[in-house]
């Protein structure tokens, strides 16, 4: 009996058990081409030996929310506050709280001038301004 060197159905196979073992190694977020070539030479031997191996977990940052430091006008928040406009046209008199809205709008910077009745001169916006950290909830 004559046994042919090659046999088509033995390259099927092995294409087969390469292609099982890549498809499994993808799962396992390991490289699928170098597991198709092991599969494809060792076949059901190759396929066994990816599940020796543990699979490769992503690294995951940690998912923290962060939070930008509030910006807050230091000052009374009783009285009423004035500012320069662009145009250095005096506005208001508004309270704190829309001074501030104003300054979360846009509406004023922190090269804006500002004042109040306690304040003996205009200052700028910026030297008024102090960071208040928020803590993680």
């Amino acid at each position: 009996m004559h046994i042919p060197p090659f046999n088509p159905l033995m390259l099927v196979s092995a294409a087969v058990m390469g292609c099982i073992s890549a498809f499994l190694a993808y799962k396992r977020d390991r490289s699928p081409y170098l597991w198709f070539a092991l599969g494809f030479l060792f076949g059901i031997f190759g396929i066994f030996a990816i599940f020796f191996f543990t699979t490769k977990k992503k690294q995951q940052l940690p998912n923290l929310p962060t939070k930008e430091p509030m910006l807050i006008i230091e000052g009374p928040t009783d009285k009423f506050w004035y500012y320069l406009d662009l145009t250095h046209k005096q506005k208001g008199p508004m309270s704190h709280q829309a001074l501030t809205k104003a300054f979360k709008e846009g509406v004023v910077g922190p090269s804006t001038y500002i004042w109040n009745e306690e304040m003996p001169e205009w200052k700028l916006l910026k030297d008024a301004l102090k960071t208040e950290h928020s803590s993680p909830t």
